[in-house]
């Protein structure tokens, strides 16, 4: 029987369970598949997402590296990117919330979660390092398919889904209209996917502040800071997954000959432990059916007897919703959320985004520079750039339908470039 059979049966046994224990009780269905007991003493729910994805990629056939030296356009396909279930509620005072990808065979968030202090809430699992607005928000409310350059898709991809501990805590501060969010978290770099631990054996701390000075329901505005410092550890014995490093898709997010590894720092054989940190700014606002978004990120890595390198990277991102809604803030997250339409009709928004990534070198020498094609010493720059549009349907608050354009660009100087053009399409939809 094969891991994701064996994964459905272990669900749809715990459902049974979780209805036997609870059927003398309520159950009802109000955007979720929802059980609760009398008492309120155990609770469940059972949530879900489908995004089916298209990608066409026109090659920068001029090139000889990345997508030019790939020949036939062969990642031109539809697929499912995500098919996910949730299942969340609460035991006495304790909260749970298990998500699991069946597409990638994969537990994502997994914690167990209680009050402590008034307002704040430490989680115990498997969670994200609060790092990163666009990381923090859903992809399933995110205006682009991809997330930003800011991302765990780019720099901050330590920010990923880590076993940890996660304390946040959110209050108003000085007036009825504001937020102040705080969050703190300290995990190692592992997660379990497949079945299995996959790990890098290092540990991650991080910590994040936001204020936001407005927050109504037409119109907001948010600030924020975090850093994140990591360290990898000796001893893997998987190879090539301890290391810290940045890269990034500047196209077809399935084809691995566009995506740019600006830094990549194993563990070397002499046991060195390589660590990197990573401040970040954020700015996003909202007012009527207009949305900005800017996001700064500095990394610094340092490896013994390597030599060190800045990685820096910023993105920016606009939108508006033709249909005149607001997209919403999220205080609890410090984030934003999903487009609720306001017509029967449904509603319609229009995205733009540019984002770069650069990494400075140390005396010419860009650390651990990957791309199929480059021969590194001619390399004498070491950026990524993208520039995306995309229009979004959403025929009611559950269904969304996506069609974005991408022109990337990896500029490697004298070693050359390539500027492959993509169009992405999804179709999704949440329960």
């Amino acid at each position: 029987m094969s891991t994701l059979v064996k994964t459905g049966v272990m669900a749809a046994l715990a459902g049974v369970g979780l209805a036997a224990v609870l059927h003398a009780d309520d159950a009802r269905a109000d955007g979720a598949f929802q059980l609760k007991s009398a008492d309120g003493n155990f609770s469940g729910s059972l949530t879900g997402r489908l995004e089916f994805d298209g990608y066409y990629d026109n090659n920068d056939n001029r090139s000889k590296i990345g997508s030019g030296v790939a020949g036939s356009d062969s990642s031109d396909s539809f697929r499912f990117r995500r098919a996910w279930l949730t299942l969340a509620g609460n035991v006495y005072s304790f909260d749970y919330h298990v998500d699991y990808d069946f597409v990638a065979n994969t537990l994502q968030r997994a914690w167990i979660s209680h009050e402590v202090l008034p307002h704040g809430t430490l989680y115990i699992g498997q969670d994200k390092p609060w790092a990163s607005l666009d990381e923090i928000a859903s992809d399933t409310e995110t205006p682009f398919l991809e997330r930003n350059i800011a991302s765990s898709s780019g720099i901050n991809s330590v920010a990923t889904y880590t076993n940890g501990l996660y304390y946040a805590w959110n209050n108003r501060l000085f007036t009825e209209e504001d937020n102040v969010w705080i969050g703190l978290s300290g995990s190692s770099l592992h997660k379990q996917s497949g079945g299995a631990d996959s790990s890098t054996q290092g540990t991650a701390f991080n910590a994040r502040v936001a204020y936001a000075p407005i927050v109504e329901k037409n119109r907001w505005l948010h600030f924020g800071v975090s850093f994140i410092n990591a360290n990898a550890a000796a001893g893997s014995t998987t190879a090539g997954t301890n290391a810290l490093l940045v890269s990034y898709v500047y196209g077809n997010h399935f084809d691995s000959d566009e995506k740019l590894t600006l830094a990549n720092y194993p563990v070397s054989s002499t046991g060195t432990r390589p660590h990197s940190n990573t401040l970040g700014g954020e700015l996003a606002a909202a007012y009527g059916p207009g949305y900005l978004q800017a996001e700064y990120d500095d990394a610094k890595f340092h490896e013994a007897g390597e030599p060190d390198n800045t990685v820096k990277a910023y993105s920016v991102t606009g939108a508006v919703m033709l249909t005149g809604e607001t997209r919403p803030y999220k205080p609890g997250d410090a984030s934003y959320g999903g487009i609720t339409p306001g017509h029967a009709y449904g509603a319609w928004e229009l995205a733009v985004r540019y984002e770069k990534a650069r990494n400075d070198g140390n005396d010419g020498v860009f650390k651990g520079l990957a791309l199929p094609g480059v021969k590194a010493s001619l390399a004498t720059l070491d950026q990524v750039t993208l520039i995306s549009a995309g229009v979004n349907y959403y025929p009611n608050a559950h269904v969304r339908f996506m069609l974005d354009y991408e022109h990337g660009k990896a500029d490697l100087g004298k070693a050359g470039t390539d500027s492959p053009n993509t169009v992405e399409a999804r179709a999704q939809l949440t329960f």
